[in-house]
């Protein structure tokens, strides 16, 4: 009985491609692994993160010896801030003066306040009085009777900002800014003063 032989057509060209496209599959397949690893830990830190921040006063009191700034640091987030620190004014200023908003700088004499550790649901309240920032000292601010002439008609006003600096558990720095003022000439700083309020989109 004769045999039949089937000869069988080699195309290298074919099989290198075919290789060609299984290999771009798998880098493809890998990279979208990672892609989407990548998304879910940032989603995972984004949820996580602490979340620090800094009720604004809604009035000022004219009627004590002083004038407080009352608020407190609030961690609106899931775990601990770590490193907290926070740059404020608060002070009274004349109609007209611009507010060096963001420059905590020397030279820029500002209250410090070192909170170290903000733990979710823990707020940590502060009240500030209102003070006069000298070069070598500040006086605290007393609410007389020409003072409170001075606001009411716009000849004087009241300034409350500043910055807070924290890390989150996960290593990464963050900071929220926040401003607010009283009085009828605060109008005319008001749009830097809304503008300044804001917060970091740092994920990494």
């Amino acid at each position: 009985m004769q045999k039949k032989l089937t000869a069988r057509i080699h195309n290298p060209q074919s099989f290198q491609l075919g290789a060609t496209v299984a290999i771009l599959i798998s880098i493809l397949a890998l990279v979208a692994s990672f892609w989407q690893a990548w998304l879910m830990r940032t989603a995972m830190r984004v949820d996580q993160r602490a979340w620090v921040n800094v009720p604004l006063p809604t009035i000022f009191p004219l009627n004590g010896t002083i004038i407080p700034a009352t608020t407190q640091l609030t961690n609106s987030g899931k775990t601990p801030a770590k490193d907290v620190q926070a740059d404020i004014i608060a002070t009274v200023l004349l109609k007209g003066d611009k507010p060096a908003f963001g420059d905590f700088s020397a030279g820029h004499p500002h209250n410090r306040l070192y909170a170290g550790v903000v733990f979710p649901g823990a707020p940590i309240p502060a009240t500030l009085p209102l003070v006069d920032y000298g070069a070598t000292e500040s006086k605290t601010i007393v609410p007389d009777e020409k003072l409170r002439q001075d606001i009411e008609h716009g000849d004087r006003f009241i300034i409350f900002y500043g910055r807070i600096t924290y890390n989150d558990v996960f290593g990464i720095q963050h900071w929220t800014q926040f401003c607010t003022g009283s009085g009828p000439a605060v109008a005319e700083i008001l749009k830097d003063c809304i503008r300044y309020n804001d917060v970091d989109a740092n994920e990494e």
